[in-house]
């Protein structure tokens, strides 16, 4: 059994007095894949995170780590094996500083205080933010407070990552920042995203939702191309696809139809 894969099966989950939010949903994640989610507002994409996390639970169908389903009576293992980097760090730094917020979670394990700084130092330190233990978290800048709360994930010592996100209310430097530092885990990663510039540097495969259902599960650089598709799904090929010779070509005037002129 491997720990590291996540599985859902035909999992359907409804707000009271809303519409299905999650609609027969099945997919299989493997060791070491970086996976994107992505679809319009209210796809379903944020739900599908709080499941896969079990802050909400399905109507039915099954959502699993490894051979484990998630369950209320399993969620301290499934907390081991995940980890979720908020949409919005301040939702996780509430310290008085970094090291404090860092520190939170592996004194909350019931680790020693040993184990905890070694924790904190090395967290710290992969996330390239050391240099910030004894600030004030509400004083750092969108970057560092997006560093930050990704240190207070992995010193949880996660197999699997879970990014909401993770490049919202970021300026282009800082994006890029953050993008070159996520390139570096080797984690299993599954991130929910309207930033599909960011997917394709990231994600080898996608999951594309609607109405919370999936609509396309596949290669990235396959599927991010297929306007058609995403057009379907209130998407447009990312920016940096449009590009390649093969999206030029179809934009050229011989391509398209003639349009009136008006007189």
């Amino acid at each position: 059994m491997s720990h590291h894969i996540v599985e859902a099966k035909d999992v359907y989950f409804q707000y009271p007095g809303q519409h299905k939010a999650v609609d027969g949903i099945s997919f299989r994640i493997l060791h070491g894949e970086s996976v994107g989610i992505i679809g319009a507002n209210g796809a379903g994409k944020s739900t599908l995170l709080l499941l896969l996390m079990g802050v909400l639970f399905p109507d039915n169908g099954e959502i699993s780590i490894g051979e484990v389903p998630i369950t209320k009576k399993n969620l301290g293992f499934v907390r081991q094996q995940m980890g979720m980097m908020m949409q919005d760090p301040d939702d996780q730094l509430f310290m008085a500083t970094v090291e404090q917020d860092v520190a939170f979670g592996p004194r909350n394990m019931g680790l020693d205080e040993t184990a905890v700084q070694m924790r904190v130092t090395t967290a710290l330190a992969k996330a390239g933010v050391p240099h910030l233990a004894e600030r004030s978290p509400q004083r750092l800048s969108g970057g560092e407070k997006r560093a930050v709360a990704l240190a207070t994930v992995l010193a949880m010592e996660p197999d699997i990552l879970i990014l909401d996100e993770p490049t919202s209310f970021l300026d282009p430097k800082s994006r890029r920042r953050f993008i070159n530092l996520l390139q570096t885990f080797h984690h299993t990663k599954i991130i929910t995203t309207h930033d599909l510039d960011m997917t394709c540097q990231l994600c080898e495969r996608i999951i594309i939702v609607k109405g919370g259902k999936i609509m396309a599960d596949g290669d990235a650089a396959t599927l991010l191309t297929d306007e058609e598709l995403l057009d379907s799904c209130g998407l447009e090929i990312p920016l940096s696809l449009q590009d390649r010779p093969i999206f030029r070509s179809r934009l050229r005037p011989e391509n398209q139809a003639e349009k009136p002129i008006d007189g």
